[in-house]
């Protein structure tokens, strides 16, 4: 059977928390019909999307992350900055960025590189953030003004740092009212201290 995975690492519950009255100000100031926001407990740093995956291969999966996270210590991520794709002026997905992200960026390299499971891991783009929100169909073009003062007021917002311990490998079951999701194993970074 297939299963939706992706692997991801978390944001310690106290930075979720600035993170959801960041967003709760958000929709109370900017309230643009369309734009879905991420539940708190679905925050995460995304690393790679696996997509639809033999259930069988989870085991392997697990594996070569407990073997990849050996090689990375602990590391402290500071989360800042408000941005979209593709762009602000027409945004499809709300992000909150990553301030210094080469830790974070060098793990999702190995983790590309060393899974086996990217068809080209030469060619696999990285961009850490947090998706805030999703912008629907509805809400794109007809909001521009009122996306360009969000921008313009939360655009440098700093929400603090948080400490990455461990690699999520997560489930993701899509339901009507948002998708689900379930960690299937946990791998820890290296603790220096």
């Amino acid at each position: 059977m297939l299963k939706r995975l992706f692997i991801a690492i978390d944001p310690e519950p106290a930075l979720l928390d600035t993170i959801f009255r960041l967003t709760s100000t958000l929709k109370r100031e900017y309230p643009i019909k369309g734009v879905r926001y991420t539940a708190p407990q679905n925050l995460h740093l995304t690393l790679l999307f696996l997509g639809d995956i033999d259930e069988t291969l989870i085991p392997q999966i697990g594996d070569k992350l407990e073997r990849i996270c050996r090689n990375f210590t602990e590391f402290d991520l500071e989360f800042s900055n408000l941005g979209a794709f593709p762009s602000q002026r027409n945004p499809r997905i709300i992000w909150l960025g990553v301030k210094h992200p080469e830790p974070v960026t060098a793990l999702a390299k190995a983790i590309i590189h060393n899974t086996g499971l990217v068809a080209e891991p030469e060619k696999a783009g990285f961009t850490p953030h947090l998706t805030l929100g999703r912008v629907g169909e509805s809400a794109r073009g007809a909001s521009t003004e009122m996306f360009s003062r969000l921008f313009a007021k939360y655009g440098n917002t700093n929400v603090g740092s948080t400490r990455i311990r461990e690699v999520l490998l997560y489930q993701s079951t899509l339901k009507p009212g948002g998708p689900i999701y379930t960690v299937l194993s946990r791998h820890d970074l290296k603790n220096l201290c």
